[in-house]
């Protein structure tokens, strides 16, 4: 569930409550005087295991990863309410909805139950989220900006990326043996207009129902190398049987764009996107590390190697 996945986690900061008689559990972390406790790791750690998606992590390090991560987001909780940043329970709620909304039936709750998260701790980490998201947008993307000087350093820098090469549309016939493939040849040669005909009728390429239509690609675009000569082929002509590993084909091209390098105009928008979330990414490190060099953190190394799943 990419999103439930992501927010797997519990709030990594409650402490579990004394029993009656027993001394409480030691933090695994104090964090600005606020206490991680070893349950919300341990939380953490199985919600990690049954999402599956740690493969075979030794149990040390991921422990140790989920404690950074409860760190990161205690100092970011902490500077929210330092900032009297707040998300009210109706945004909570509309969140959780879109959430469900992108699975049908019971596949939601199917999927909590399956990562052992119940809906208060998914409520919780929802609320989490948004106060961080709302601190970030706040604090550090405001002085983030991208230059038109940058954008244009970019693109002429990255030439390639905004070079489209030669395509064509392009039908194809493939046969199964070169004794038929000379016939369909001879056949569409006759009779060009029958082309999609033909193909619909002899071809076995799955896109032959489609009267053999490729539809647009470019030299080196990943299709087949057998493709190639569709590049050397006038236009409404009919290639030569040309062999491969599928079988034997006969091609016709109908329409050719030459190649071209998208403007700066044209890439402006996509490349000032792509600078934009790397700045913006990198502002975010920034302004957590920033926030753990002025932090007291204190780790019980002790106390986070007896968390267990």
């Amino acid at each position: 569930m990419g999103a439930a996945v992501a927010l797997a986690t519990s709030c990594g900061r409650c402490e579990g409550r004394p029993v009656l008689g027993k001394e409480a559990p030691r933090p695994v972390a104090v964090v600005n005087g606020e206490p991680i406790a070893g349950e919300a790791i341990r939380r953490d750690l199985d919600h990690a295991r049954a999402g599956g998606g740690e493969g075979e992590a030794p149990d040390g390090a991921l422990r140790r990863r989920l404690l950074e991560d409860a760190i990161d987001r205690a100092l970011l909780l902490q500077q929210a309410r330092d900032r009297s940043i707040s998300i009210g329970q109706d945004q909570v709620e509309r969140a959780l909805l879109r959430m469900r909304a992108e699975y049908p039936g019971t596949h939601f709750d199917d999927l909590l139950a399956q990562e052992r998260l119940s809906q208060a701790e998914l409520r919780t980490h929802l609320k989490e989220q948004l106060t961080v998201t709302k601190l970030v947008a706040d604090e550090v993307f405001p002085q983030v900006q991208v230059a038109d000087g940058e954008v244009e350093r970019y693109y002429d820098e990255h030439a390639k990326e905004f070079h489209q090469p030669e395509q064509v549309h392009a039908f194809q016939i493939v046969v199964r043996t070169k004794e038929e493939a000379h016939k369909v040849r001879e056949d569409v040669r006759r009779r060009p207009q029958a082309f999609g005909e033909i193909a619909r009728r002899s071809s076995i390429a799955p896109e032959g129902k489609a009267g053999g239509d490729l539809g647009w690609f470019g030299k080196g675009s990943g299709m087949p190398e057998v493709f190639d000569a569709c590049f050397a082929l006038p236009l409404n002509t009919i290639s030569e049987v040309t062999p491969s590993p599928y079988g034997f084909h006969v091609f016709k091209v109908t329409v050719r764009r030459p190649a071209t390098r998208r403007s700066l105009a044209e890439a402006s928008a996509p490349i000032r996107d792509r600078l934009l979330r790397e700045k913006r990414a990198r502002a975010q490190e920034e302004y957590l590390s920033a926030l753990r060099g002025r932090a007291s953190i204190q780790i019980n190394q002790a106390a986070l190697d007896a968390v267990a799943p």
